[in-house]
This record gives structure tokens, C-alpha cells and sequence, in this order.
């Protein structure tokens, strides 16, 4: 799944970025911001079948106003409300919402949330994407939930999905960061979702035209090895005739299927060149130098990764040892220690934790 690709896919779960913290105001479609995990939109989400489920939608947004959730809710968060102003242009006029325009707010997200079935089934669909989410009669209890990529893979989940969670959510909503598949090779880098693995998942690779069973290789942190089985994975499956190979990680990282005892050229992170940024409101960008080794472009896109954000620049030497990450600043103002990922489609993908400091 390349970038233009994955876009559609989560076309609907960007939805979630416009009905965060304060549900009247207004955001981008870029937004990707989820309310809190202790927000009450969890709340209203909670109760729904679907996010298309807008009466239960709307009867839980009364009973909130009816028993002081919502009052409560605009106390606590006055100071953003008023910053953020009535959504219809200017100020509130009692120095924010009243319960009952509150209210009304929450119910434009009732309206808003029910369009994103439709609009992710309508984006997976554009893509060649399928996924059985959308026969589920309950998004809380989504059994054998898997999303398909026509000729490239497949992600399934043998676990029973709660996918209306904000743990869930957050994943989900940052899916086109951390997926990557590309002729034999297949990554899902949760680093910041570590959970994420305990819900089963499996992936298969498509279109493969190896004569045996491919050995297969795994991201062990800063560089790939030989993944070994019982350890990086299990339950491994070659159908020669179909092409397709399936295994269950036993952790998220990048697995790249190679012909049976070739010699695989890895990537590798040797260091970081700013371990440590302090947040700058007033800056517009900082730069990371990564060095190793096999950073060759050749004719894959080149991705750098922090956290859950894409570099706006990226600068791979022609010798293959140093690339150079710009991000935009105003994307980490939240302080704490970044994962960083390289991935360069066709190569393969390195992960170091911890490997920036936001300070």
C-alpha cells in the first residue's frame, strides 16, 4: 500500500479528527488529532452499534445534558472553548457554550459520524481495499476483522475487535504511517500502540513467485536478520501455486520474504543526529540525520517516520549511508521519546525506539 493508496483507506476515521475536544468546532481533513481517552465523546461512541448509529448517538447526547455531563464537560474545558469561539464566527456570548449549544455541537457529530462508513467504504473500494468491518452487526464486536489489498496483502485479526475505542481508534488513524507492503515485504509498525498485538493478527503476502517456501526476514530493532520461528513468528504457510504466504508475528515489525538461503542485504541505523529537540512553538521545522548502511533508494519511495509523523523532506545519500529527515515542528508539542522508522519501498524498513527525545 503506498501513501496515495492508503489514504483512502481511513478516509472515514479521519472523520474522528472533526469531532474532537470540542465537538462544534471546526477542523482540516488533515486534522488526525482524536479527542482524549477520557473525553466524553468515548462515551457517546460507546453506546453506538456503528458510527452510523446516530439515534443512539443523539439519545445519549441528551441524557448527558439532562444529568450535568455536559455542564461538567464545559467547565472543565471552558479556557478551550472560549479560545476556540462559536464555530458560526466570533465569540460565545456568556464566555462559552451554554448546555444547550453544546448540545446541539455534539449533535452535528452525530450527523457527521454516520457519513463515515459510507465515505471508508467508499475510499477502501477506489483503492482495490476490502474488509469485513462493514457486514459486522456491531462495530464494538467485530469477529475475523481483516483489510485486504488487491494483489499486495492482507491484515487479519483473529481476536474479537472493539473498533469504537479510543485505543483502537488510535491505530487505526494513523494505519497509512505504519503499514507498508511491497513485493514480498510486509510491515506494521505499532511502536506506539504496542497492545495492538495482542488482538491475533496475521498477514499474508500476495503475488509472490518463489518455488519453495521463501525464508523471511525480520526488523530486530536497528537492523533485518533471519526471523526465526517460535520466536518473530509462527503458523507459516507457502501456497507455491497461489503465491500467497501467511504467518502470524508473534511482534509488530517489518518481514521481507527472500528466496530460500540467498544473502540479504539489510538495513541498518548506526545513529541519530539530534537525540534530543526542544519544542519550539515559534519554529517551523527541525532535522534529524539518521546514518547506516543499504539506505539505496534505487526506484523505491523513501518514507521517514516519527512517532506517527512523516518527514516533510527526505534527503537519501547516493552512497546509501545517511538520510536526512525535516519535520514540521508544530507536530510535536507533545514532550516524551519518539520511535524513529526508515522504510524505503523495496528495500525493507528499520525501527530504533526510543531514538528522538521531544523535550
Amino acid at each position: 500500500m503506498k501513501k496515495k493508496a492508503k489514504r483512502g483507506l481511513l478516509a472515514g476515521v479521519a472523520l474522528l479528527a472533526m469531532v474532537a475536544l470540542a465537538a462544534p468546532a471546526t477542523a482540516g481533513p488533515d486534522d488526525r488529532d482524536l479527542p482524549d481517552e477520557d473525553d466524553i465523546f468515548w462515551q457517546v461512541l460507546s453506546v453506538m452499534s456503528s458510527p452510523a448509529d446516530a439515534t443512539a448517538c443523539q439519545n445519549k447526547i441528551n441524557e448527558m445534558a439532562a444529568d450535568g455531563t455536559l455542564l461538567s464537560y464545559i467547565e472543565a474545558h471552558r479556557d478551550d472553548l472560549e479560545e476556540e469561539g462559536d464555530p458560526q464566527g466570533g465569540e460565545w456570548e456568556h464566555g462559552g457554550p451554554s448546555v444547550e449549544e453544546m448540545a446541539q455541537g455534539f449533535g452535528q457529530m452525530c450527523t457527521m459520524l454516520a457519513q463515515m462508513p459510507t465515505e471508508m467504504q467508499t475510499g477502501m473500494a477506489q483503492d482495490g481495499v476490502v474488509s469485513s468491518l462493514f457486514s459486522a452487526p456491531s462495530w464494538h464486536s467485530v469477529s475475523g476483522l481483516y483489510f485486504q489489498k488487491t494483489g499486495e496483502g492482507r491484515i487479519s485479526f483473529s481476536q474479537t475487535v472493539d473498533f469504537l475505542t479510543y485505543r483502537f481508534f488510535l491505530f487505526m488513524s494513523n494505519f497509512d504511517n505504519m503499514i507498508q507492503f511491497d513485493n514480498g515485504y510486509i510491515s506494521l509498525n505499532a511502536a506506539m500502540v504496542p497492545e495492538m498485538i495482542n488482538y491475533g493478527t496475521t498477514f499474508t503476502m500476495f503475488g509472490l513467485d518463489f518455488e519453495e517456501q521463501p525464508d523471511i526476514y525480520v526488523s530486530n530493532g536497528q537492523t533485518m536478520r533471519k526471523a526465526i520461528e517460535g520466536t518473530d513468528l509462527s503458523g507459516i504457510s507457502y501456497d507455491v501455486g497461489a503465491g500467497t504466504l501467511t504467518f502470524t508475528p508473534r511482534h509488530f515489525s517489518s518481514f521481507k520474504a527472500v528466496e530460500k538461503n540467498s544473502r540479504v542485504r539489510t538495513m541498518k541505523i548506526t545513529s541519530v543526529k539530534k537525540k534530543s529537540i526542544k519544542y519550539k512553538a515559534n519554529k517551523n521545522s527541525f532535522k534529524l540525520t539518521v546514518r547506516g548502511r543499504n539506505f539505496r533508494q534505487g526506484s523505491g519511495e523513501a518514507d521517514c517516520t516519527l512517532g506517527f509523523k512523516q518527514a516533510q523532506k527526505i534527503y537519501v545519500s547516493k552512497n546509501g549511508r545517511q538520510i536526512k529527515c525535516t519535520f514540521d515542528m508544530s507536530e510535536f508539542s507533545v514532550t516524551g521519546y519518539y520511535p524513529l522508522t526508515v522504510t524505503i519501498d523495496g528495500v525493507g524498513e528499520v525501527t530504533r525506539t526510543n531514538a528522538v527525545r521531544i523535550r
